[in-house]
């Protein structure tokens, strides 16, 4: 292994690839700018001015995070959330380069569909695709109840 961690984790038999971790990095990787694509302009139209004033009053850093900044991008950052769960639940390619395909192991719902369908299993493959389509429903549900949350606090606060 090289890296500045990989004797470490070799010497403590710690996988990363082919194991659970590279599933979740691979994953986050591919998720987190939906969620940075959600809170950037969110952030930035509403200013420092409230965080400022927190820590001029005195606030710590968690104290001005918990009470001033996060009720202030809750709905964007839930809504940042919900893509990348969408995204994660669909996720292929670069899972599928790092999980190594391990049955029970490193296999998530998209590659279990696939190995289903080259197996020749196609009521089982799409089994688990119509359950992958359950999901996708009900998290475009979630997606349509969060923005309708949203633009009525966007409607109360120009009120």
């Amino acid at each position: 292994m090289q890296g500045w961690l990989g004797p470490w984790l070799g010497d403590n038999d710690i996988p990363i690839l082919y194991a659970l971790p590279a599933i979740v990095l691979a994953t986050v990787f591919i998720t987190v700018p939906f969620v940075a694509r959600e809170l950037i302009p969110l952030m930035e139209a509403q200013g420092n001015d409230e965080e400022e004033a927190a820590i001029v009053l005195g606030a710590s850093g968690w104290t001005t995070f918990l009470k001033v900044t996060l009720p202030n991008i809750k709905w964007g950052l839930l809504y940042g959330v919900i893509l990348c769960n969408a995204r994660a639940m669909g996720e292929f390619g670069a899972v599928s380069v790092v999980s190594g395909h391990i049955r029970g192991e490193t296999n998530t719902l998209p590659l279990h569909v696939e190995i289903l369908y080259n197996e020749y299993t196609f009521s089982a493959a799409f089994a688990v695709s119509s359950i992958l389509a359950l999901l996708a429903l009900v998290t475009l549900l979630i997606k349509t109840w969060i923005e309708s949350r949203h633009t009525g606090d966007i409607r109360q606060a120009d009120a």
